[in-house]
């Protein structure tokens, strides 16, 4: 079953808004090369200053079936705000040939 655009938009502002101890509220979203949904996470904070950033916990979290990640940044009142993946993240994602979008 693939993925609609509005039922996506819908589980990313809804994953987001649950996010509350963080700075940021980010939701990354695994597909598969069929475009189905694989796994959806946010980032969470760590005792020190820096968090794991969701599309690191994406990657270690799902299987080599991931193809592509789906980033989003959510405000706080709902809205959707422009975000990029951090470098580490994205040489992370190049060396396992993951491809990073932004909404």
């Amino acid at each position: 079953m693939r993925s609609h655009s509005s039922i996506l938009l819908s589980r990313i502002l809804r994953a987001g808004l649950r996010v509350s101890a963080c700075r940021y509220r980010v939701v990354a979203v695994g597909l598969d090369h069929r475009s189905r949904i694989i796994c959806i996470t946010t980032n969470t904070p760590r005792l020190s200053k820096q968090g794991y950033h969701a599309e690191e916990r994406l990657i270690f979290r799902t299987p080599q079936s991931l193809s592509t990640i789906i980033l989003a940044r959510v405000g706080a009142s709902g809205e959707l705000r422009p975000i990029d993946p951090c470098p580490r993240c994205q040489r992370l994602a190049d060396k396992r040939k993951i491809k990073i979008e932004s909404i």
